[in-house]
């Protein structure tokens, strides 16, 4: 005894899904040139990321905590704006050469 519809399932069972896939895709309007734009954009975040150095890390780091751009502090006037290029100074000097690490740091017993 057959069932009716089951034959195509019988030889192909993901004949249906995959109709479904491909139709969907194409309703919601993705592309493979928007896709390999967005990976584009990411890669090249990713590598301008990795060509900074590591005082630029530090800087952008300090600048983020402290909720600021670069804009920022270009229309800072000038007494505020050495202050805190100061503090951003201190911190990449303290991270460099190891001394934040040294700095408060908890000392594992147990192992």
């Amino acid at each position: 005894m057959q069932i009716s519809g089951y034959s195509s399932y019988a030889t192909n069972p993901y004949a249906q899904t995959r109709s479904t896939a491909k139709s969907s895709a194409s309703e919601s309007g993705a592309s493979t040139g928007e896709t390999t734009a967005s990976k584009t954009s990411a890669a090249d975040a990713f590598l301008a990321e990795a060509k900074k150095t590591p005082a630029q890390r530090i800087r952008d780091d300090w600048l983020a905590r402290h909720k600021m751009s670069e804009d920022d502090l270009k229309t800072m006037d000038s007494k505020k704006r050495e202050s805190v290029e100061k503090d951003i100074a201190e911190e990449i000097k303290r991270k460099l050469t190891g001394k934040d690490a040294q700095r408060g740091a908890a000392l594992n017993m147990v192992a």
